[in-house]
């Protein structure tokens, strides 16, 4: 009884003890630095007893013996401590991308990063978050070695061009597969995904990692996952960008002034007489316009007139986030206004999100991802031909000589048309009275269900579903002229109109046993997708005025619509398995459908197998405590490609009116031959690797050799007319990939200084290994366009045309060496390609002149920390890689017929007087502008993309976090190309599919530089 009683004496007083509050000190650091982390939010208790750690870390609180402290804080994992003792308690947080390194995203699943084997890369998204990114493949640019994100255009909003491992077809697109959420969305990543709300982006480059989605994964796969909760309570945070953005001088053309250009008139007309007429001019003989070229009385710059200088930008994103133990929630909404670089364009973005993930029971999780956005878009006229609409082009090809405006004001509607010197409707008043609007409406939802009957064994069924609206506007009033035909002109109008519905069902099983050293992951599924677009464009015109721009007010109209679409099935299975983290083995098998191949040949199957051997962990291995890791990895599998458009396998039917009696009637004819073996373009890939991490792994290395092989081309082969067509799409023909990879990191800090860089370099050979039995080239382009060849035993798109050796001087010069009789001297001395002794003017003597491929591409990313100030520094580049300049044919043309750059003022005009050597003299138009090496330059260069300065604010009440930064997007360009923007490719721009034309400028949408000021807030 006794011994009862002091029992429970000692249990009541303990139990006191427990639930009676003390206090209790400690300290919170970084999990790697070591250094102290000033604003965790610290709670205990319900109701809760909170603190907050001070500028060294330190914190008290009290709580009771056993209760449970919660530690959060944005950017590093939320940690739970239960109170043992009431002794001194140091926390270690580990950052939130420490978490998404140790875990990667990889298809249908996730994945321990030691224990990866395939080329599989994760971007640190949180790195970038200060910097102002209008599209989320910004976030692409520099961060991985093989990954290539050029920003071909200025326009506002607009997707960069991105490719993995080079272009693997002459036929199908290269474009890497975007999947979002799990939800595979395309080979485009659009406008309406806003930046802000992403987490994650995980790229997979080999077979191993991509073959799990059959045919959309030869190109690569980007794996892009969305923000959720990830600390307990409620947090608000709030950002805000603001910033202008101006093209900087040393990007602007410089072309002539009025009065340079009225020499250049005057010194043409006069060196034509003395050449043709061997005598000397008198200055009577010279038009009166340029008689005196110092008396011009104007003198505009087109090019500057258009520009939008000091183009506001503004970025305002807010998000909640809530995370409980049964439900946690992300909701956000983000505004964008970004107007262009050109006056009257613009791009608008409103966007909302709500992720939500939760379980009803412990065996049971569902979720919930979805999103809107709505855009609109003002467009300038910049994709069109040389002479045609491109706004930009105009700008620099039109006559300085003459104003903007008119003396009462009004606009100078017609710039030209005298003087020999073509005319265009002035580009000021094209962008302020055209109409080339964009509206765009997206919804996009996914959610899933995931049920762990048995230990070990998951079952997840998702429902992927996107909805897009489209509608273009276009009206062209008649007070804009035309090229060569002054105002009024007929009003033109259009409208265009497209709705899809992309939607499927992923069903996933997961076996994930462990015992003892073994762990085995078993993933069986069920894919289905379909995607379905409805189309609908009507024009008009004969309009009588110009005050209502739609195509009911029109006199003339016309219209049609169409619709068109393509599904997919295919069953995946994944087999990973680890033997003591230390031997690691993968293999995956797809089947797939598509119904864009023919009812022979619509099964693909797609299969792969790689393996892993972390040597550090063997017996053998040197222990040292510097080498903290080296892993071996290799991997071989076949992927296929099927963007090839829908209905290329059918027999098109084309709509054809014949005669039947004294009628006309409505008829059909065959468009094109149906193909019922067409199918799988398929690429076969080999990949081996090397990771290690040294000094408490500050310094990670990682290097990889990688062949990929595209075989059965999807490719439009030539076939004899008497067939009733010229050509039909089939399966011919291989390209080759190879190339090696570096990857290396580095972070440490020292005290108050903290510093990190990683730096990624690789380099891909491309190769035509075979192309259609006999033909062993593809050429694209005109004869003064410039010419593009795809030859087998060479790279992909050549640049192709006549090899300039010099100026010829005199006409002794060019009777001593091959020519032809249209040589005269001023003319550009041409290689005789076939050796025959004559140059003939055509394509006999063309040599390949330039390679668009770089010898290697790179990207360089420094962070560097000081208290509470942080600099992060974002590089890109290329080495080597050619560009052929196509718009200076129009630019340095001597006919007189456009301006000219300011570089032609060094023309030859005489032996006495030969200029520079670079133009050539303006007696003719014969061997001056046609497809040549005088317009391929070296396209090396070397882009700061960003520079970002940030600091943190003391800690202030209520607030988490405040920071405050300074940017400057698209700082400093070094290049001695010529151009405004060397990572230009204008045939990509003009036609996405287009890939055997790279590396052409006809003058983009300039590239702007954007200065801004931000601030991050956290509740």
């Amino acid at each position: 009884m006794h011994a009862l009683f002091a029992w429970l004496l000692v249990w009541s007083v303990s139990l006191a003890n427990a639930q009676t509050a003390q206090t209790i000190s400690g300290k919170i650091v970084d999990a790697t630095t070591l250094k102290p982390i000033a604003g965790v939010s610290i709670r205990s208790g319900n109701p809760a007893q909170q603190a907050v750690s001070d500028a060294a870390g330190n914190f008290t609180i009290a709580v009771a013996l056993n209760a449970q402290i919660t530690f959060n804080y944005i950017g590093y994992q939320n940690q739970v401590v239960t109170v043992r003792d009431l002794n001194f308690l140091e926390v270690k947080l580990t950052s939130e991308s420490q978490d998404v390194e140790e875990v990667v995203v990889v298809g249908y699943g996730s994945q321990r990063k030691g224990n990866v084997i395939g080329s599989v890369k994760t971007i640190d998204v949180s790195a970038l978050q200060d910097i102002p990114i209008s599209n989320a493949s910004r976030l692409l640019q520099g961060q991985s070695p093989g990954v290539v994100a050029k920003q071909t255009t200025g326009q506002p909003g607009q997707e960069l061009q991105v490719s993995i491992r080079g272009s693997s077809s002459l036929g199908a697109t290269s474009d890497p597969l975007y999947v979002i959420d799990g939800f595979p969305v395309g080979t485009s990543i659009g406008q309406s995904l806003n930046p802000s709300d992403i987490q994650t982006m995980t790229i997979l480059k080999d077979a191993s990692a991509t073959a799990v989605y059959g045919s959309r994964g030869a190109n690569g796969v980007v794996l892009i996952t969305t923000k959720n909760a990830r600390a307990s309570g409620y947090r608000f945070e709030a950002n805000i960008n603001n910033g202008i953005a101006n093209v900087p001088t040393s990007r602007r053309i410089e072309m002539m002034n009025g009065q340079e250009f009225a020499q250049f008139k005057k010194e043409r007309f006069e060196d034509q007489i003395r050449y043709y007429e061997n005598r000397e001019p008198t200055l009577d003989e010279v038009p009166e316009s340029y008689r005196y070229p110092e008396q011009t009385p104007y003198s505009t710059n087109w090019f500057n007139e258009i520009l939008n200088n000091n183009a506001p930008f503004t970025d305002v994103n807010v998000n909640l986030t809530n995370g409980g133990e049964q439900v946690n929630s992300f909701i956000s909404l983000g505004y964008l206004n970004q107007e262009g670089a050109l006056i009257e364009t613009d791009f608008n973005r409103f966007s909302a999100r709500a992720n939500i993930d939760g379980k009803v029971k412990e065996f049971m999780k569902f979720g919930l991802r979805l999103s809107g956005a709505y855009t609109t878009q003002k467009n300038s006229d910049t994709q069109a031909g040389m002479h045609g609409n491109n706004i930009v082009v105009q700008s620099l090809l039109m006559d300085p000589r003459q104003p903007v405006y008119l003396e009462d004001g009004s606009f100078n509607s017609y710039i030209g048309g005298t003087d020999g010197v073509f005319g265009f409707p002035n580009p000021v008043q094209r962008l302020k009275e055209e109409i080339h609007h964009v509206f765009r409406g997206n919804v996009m939802a996914n959610s899933y269900l995931e049920i762990t009957p048995i230990k070990d064994l998951k079952i997840k069924s998702s429902i992927n579903a996107a909805l897009d609206n489209q509608r273009n506007h276009d009206f062209i009033p008649s007070t804009i002229g035309r090229f060569n035909s002054p105002p009024p002109s007929l009003a033109v109008g259009g409208e265009y109109f497209a709705s899809g519905i992309n939607y499927g069902m992923d069903n996933i099983i997961t076996y994930s046993p462990t015992f003892e050293n073994h762990s085995l992951e078993v993933t069986v599924g069920h894919i289905f997708q379909k995607h379905t677009v409805n189309t609908g464009n009507a024009t008009g015109e004969q309009y009588p005025d110009d005050l209502v721009e739609y195509i009911a007010a029109a006199n003339q109209r016309d219209g049609s619509s169409g619709q068109t679409e393509f599904s997919l099935v295919s069953y995946l299975s994944r087999v990973n398995y680890a033997y003591k983290n230390k031997y690691l083995v993968g293999a995956s098998f797809n089947r797939e459908a598509s119904s864009r191949f023919g009812s022979n040949n619509r099964w693909g199957n797609f299969p792969s197998v790689s393996v892993g051997w972390r040597i550090s962990d063997e017996p053998f291995f040197p222990k040292t405590n510097w080498i903290n890791d080296l892993k071996l990895r290799s991997s071989y599998g076949i992927t296929g490609n099927n963007n090839i458009g829908n209905y290329t396998s059918q027999a098109n039917m084309l709509i054809s009116n014949y005669v039947f009696g004294s009628s006309v009637v409505p008829g059909a004819v065959i468009g094109s031959f149906a193909n019922r073996n067409l199918g799988w373009e398929q690429s076969k890939q080999f990949n081996a690797g090397l990771d290690f991490s040294i000094l408490s792994n500050r310094i990670g290395f990682s290097a990889e050799y990688y062949q990929k092989t595209t075989e059965n081309m999807l490719l439009n082969v030539e076939i004899p007319s008497s067939a009733g067509f010229s050509s039909i799409i089939t399966n011919i023909g291989e390209v080759q990939n190879k190339g090696v990879e570096f990857d290396v990191n580095y972070r440490d800090s020292y005290g108050d200084f903290s510093w990190g860089t990683s730096f990624n370099m690789s380099f891909n050979r491309n190769k035509i290994l075979s192309i259609d039995g006999d033909r062993d080239a593809l050429l694209t382009g005109e004869f003064y366009d410039g010419y593009s060849i795809s030859q087998v035993g060479s790279p992909i798109g050549l640049f192709y045309g006549y090899q300039v050796l010099g100026i010829y001087q005199t006409q002794a010069e060019i009777d001593a060496t091959p020519h032809n009789e249209n040589h005269i001297p001023g003319t550009y001395q041409y290689l005789d390609g076939n050796g025959d002794g004559r140059i003939s003017y055509d394509m006999q003597d063309m040599v390949v002149i330039g390679n668009p491929n770089p010898n290697f591409t790179w990207g360089w990313n420094v962070n560097l920390g000081y208290k509470r100030f942080d600099l992060s520094v974002m590089m890109n580049g290329a080495q080597g890689g050619d560009l052929y300049r196509h718009i200076e044919m129009a630019t340095s043309n001597i006919d007189g017929v456009f301006n000219v750059l300011q570089e032609v003022s060094g023309r030859w005009r005489s032996a006495e007087n030969p200029g520079d050597g670079k133009q050539a003299g303006s007696n003719t138009y014969y061997f001056t502008r046609e497809s040549n090496s005088r317009y391929v330059y070296d396209g090396s260069y070397a882009w700061i993309k960003n520079m970002t300065l940030g600091y943190k604010i003391p800690k202030i009440k209520n607030l988490l976090e405040a920071k405050v930064f300074l940017s400057v997007d698209n700082a400093f360009l070094i290049t001695k190309y010529p151009g405004n923007n060397p990572e230009v490719d204008a045939s990509r721009s003009a036609n996405s599919s287009n890939i055997i034309s790279p590396g052409k400028d006809t003058e983009a949408y300039p590239v702007p530089r954007t200065f801004s000021i931000g601030a991050r807030l956290n509740f």
